[in-house]
């Protein structure tokens, strides 16, 4: 939904996106992994978005981050497989 800019207050700020989201995976047991890119630090996060219904591994919980670090280093990653 468009706000109109006059309708915005002058102590209240739009703010960008913190996370970008770049990838979707499903694993094995059925959750699902997200890849993001948290912009103002280009950091790379991957979380655990979803715990699938069937998952038996106590450590899956829905918002775990599963590996944070450089960009470059998750890029490099898939270039290899």
């Amino acid at each position: 939904m468009a706000v109109p800019s006059g309708s915005l207050s002058s102590s209240v700020r739009p703010t960008g996106t913190i996370f970008e989201l770049e990838a979707l995976e499903g694993l094995p047991c059925g959750c699902v992994a997200a890849a993001y890119r948290a912009r103002p630090w280009d950091v790379a996060v991957v979380s655990l978005e979803a715990k699938g219904p069937h998952c038996i591994l106590a450590g899956h919980t829905s918002g775990q981050i599963l590996r944070l670090g450089d960009p470059a280093e998750f890029e490099e990653e898939d270039a290899d497989e």
